[in-house]
């Protein structure tokens, strides 16, 4: 399995998933990470449709994810309006409203997977969280 990896990673190149978090929200580190994995699994449900390809590129090279900050959902929607155009699979969290924010919140943009190269062109100048 370890061949098929590098095979895969050297021919295809390398892949990932970036969860692009808003920072502006003072969400609790629970919460980011219960948002974060919705954010994945949303990506995840909607690449297995629309890029099965690349979903399978990125699982074989054990499922990179990064999770960054951006200051406001005006920055947030910029980067999933840039991802549309470019095909990239953009999955926006919106919260139940339970626990720390109000109904219908968004909270986490999740990107991919696709390429680290195409993914970084749409998220590459954030900070990491």
């Amino acid at each position: 399995m370890n061949l098929l990896k590098s095979v895969v990673k050297a021919v295809a190149g390398p892949t990932k998933m970036v969860l692009v978090v808003r920072s502006d929200l003072g969400l609790k580190k629970g919460k980011i990470a219960s948002q974060c994995a919705h954010a994945a699994v949303m990506c995840y449900v909607r690449s297995a449709s629309v890029n099965e390809s690349m979903l399978k590129r990125w699982l074989v090279q054990g499922q990179p994810k990064i999770v960054v900050k951006v200051d406001d959902l005006e920055g947030m929607e910029r980067i999933a309006e840039l991802a549309a155009e470019k095909k990239v699979v953009a999955e926006i969290v919106r919260d139940a409203g339970r626990t720390q924010v109000q109904s219908g919140t968004e909270t986490v943009l999740g990107l991919g997977p696709d390429s680290a190269e195409v993914i970084d062109s749409l998220a590459g100048h954030l900070k990491l969280m």
